[in-house]
């Protein structure tokens, strides 16, 4: 081999390993997202919500991004209520699609469903707590930080 092919071949390895060392497009998008997300005060976790199938009949795990917001002054940390995009037995005065994951305290059932005709479709559930309200999403393109922001603030007092 002539010595030019040698040293072209080397350079090709050279900018083919750190092209793969660059994020992708969808990763560049996700980690933009999920910084604006955090310094609206939101916090953000990577997790698989585990569902309740034996007494709310929702089967599938959800694997997505919790968007959380705490509100420290309150120390309680029971869960009021949650509810899954995915069919299970208690759909009681939700919209379609949607069913109880866990009702301990029923929200006013007309806001919730303002609130769930807003969500975008990548939301998979809402969930809150007295200190806390979060939802979790899988991130479609059209997800925005705004926006589920003002989503994880009018759950909250529901």
């Amino acid at each position: 081999m002539s010595p030019i092919v040698i040293v072209v071949l080397i350079i090709l390895a050279v900018f083919g390993s750190v092209a793969m060392l660059k994020p992708s497009p969808r990763q560049q998008r996700l980690a933009k997202l999920r910084m604006d997300a955090i310094k609206l005060g939101l916090h953000v976790k990577l997790e698989t919500f585990k569902t309740d199938s034996k007494k709310m009949g929702v089967r599938d795990d959800i694997v997505a991004t919790r968007y959380e917001r705490f509100v420290p002054e309150i120390k309680s940390h029971a869960l009021r209520w949650s509810v899954v995009r995915q069919a299970g037995w208690e759909q009681e005065g939700l919209p379609e699609g949607w069913s109880w994951n866990n009702n301990n305290q029923r929200p006013d059932l007309k806001k919730l469903c303002e609130l769930l005709a807003k969500v975008g479709d990548d939301v998979r559930v809402v969930e809150v707590y007295d200190n806390r309200a979060s939802i979790l999403t899988i991130e479609s393109k059209t997800s925005v930080a705004e926006q589920i922001n003002q989503w994880v603030a009018q759950a909250q007092p529901l």
